[in-house]
């Protein structure tokens, strides 16, 4: 399977924003559904200003009723975020754990 040209992959970009579906284009271009929305995908990640999947620093403030998660805080900011965990995995109020945070969530992380 051969790399695609840097004028496929605009061609690609350009064919999404006038609304042309992945099968379409995938045929003009003569690729893959799968690659064509590949390289759209890595063309909204290059012009977002946010990182995506960083690691962050975060408190435990205290479990839930559900035990896959936990309210986390961060000493950064203000306000409360979830947190997905392992029902075996408690940490106690107070201690430090790495998160992510979790695509198209607004207030969901999970440990890293």
């Amino acid at each position: 399977m051969r790399a695609l040209t840097t004028e496929e992959k605009q061609r690609i970009i350009e064919l999404r924003e006038e609304g042309r579906s992945w099968g379409n284009i995938a045929k003009e271009v003569g690729c893959a559904k799968s690659t064509a929305q590949r390289i759209w995908k890595l063309r909204q990640v290059e012009d977002d200003p946010k990182p995506v999947n960083l690691i962050e620093q975060a408190r435990v403030l205290k479990m839930v009723p559900n035990p896959r998660l936990m309210l986390i805080y961060f000493e950064d900011r203000e306000g409360v975020a979830r947190c997905v965990k392992k029902v075996e995995n408690n940490h106690p109020p107070k201690s430090l754990v790495m998160v992510k945070k979790v695509e198209g969530e607004n207030d969901l992380y999970r440990i890293a």
